[in-house]
């Protein structure tokens, strides 16, 4: 039985924790970088800086909710919700951004924060009232377990519907992800490919109507 409270500070570590290790690898918060550093401490330190940065930027605007298993955190959800603002540069400043400048330059930055608008081009082309699931992330050592399942059909669903909501978005980067979506109800409305610094990646973007 996974229980899904609010997030707050207490759990900072362990989300973190989790956030670094189920991304590592994963093509636009990682792959995005390997052609930037020649040896992969340095590609490891810089991928730490831009997960904490995205989680600390990204929770100043949206709601995130942790799913515990046993006292431990097993999955993190972040959402945005109708009303919500868009994470901007400015949320980006305060948390982190100046650690990511020093490892891959201004404009390189930029650029992959223009990266970043694009993945969520055809999710704002909806004019509809939304939903958006912006991160859902598992423990690795819980994964294919049926935790990401439970907490959209279990925690994410519910959520949505108590709230008057009836759409709800979300994208990956990973093609893995496809089936998982699809799975637990979500319609597959673009795939694409994004170009940063010469390397494709691809991404893919879920609507469901509930």
């Amino acid at each position: 039985m996974i229980e899904y409270r609010e997030y707050e500070h207490s759990y900072e570590k362990e989300v973190i924790k989790i956030f670094t290790e189920a991304f590592r690898g994963y093509p636009l918060f990682y792959g995005a970088f390997e052609n930037h550093f020649e040896r992969k401490e340095e590609l490891e330190e810089c991928y730490e800086h831009v997960i904490k940065g995205i989680f600390k930027a990204t929770i100043r605007q949206d709601k995130c909710y942790v799913g515990l298993k046993g006292g431990k955190v097993v999955s993190v959800v972040i959402t945005e919700s109708p009303g919500d603002k868009p994470v901007g540069f400015w949320d980006y400043a305060m948390s982190g951004m100046p650690g990511i400048f020093l490892r891959l330059g201004l404009r390189d930055t930029l650029s992959f924060m223009k990266l970043s608008e694009e993945t969520e081009y055809a999710v704002k082309k909806i004019k509809a009232p939304r939903w958006h699931l912006y991160f859902l992330v598992v423990d690795p050592e819980h994964q294919s377990k049926g935790v990401g399942s439970d907490a959209i059909q279990n925690f994410l669903i519910p959520l949505v519907k108590e709230n008057n909501g009836n759409i709800i978005t979300v994208t990956t980067n990973e093609e893995r992800n496809v089936h998982f979506y699809i799975k637990n109800g979500f319609s597959l409305i673009q795939e694409e490919s994004l170009v940063y610094n010469g390397k494709e990646i691809g991404n893919w973007t879920f609507r469901m109507d509930i």
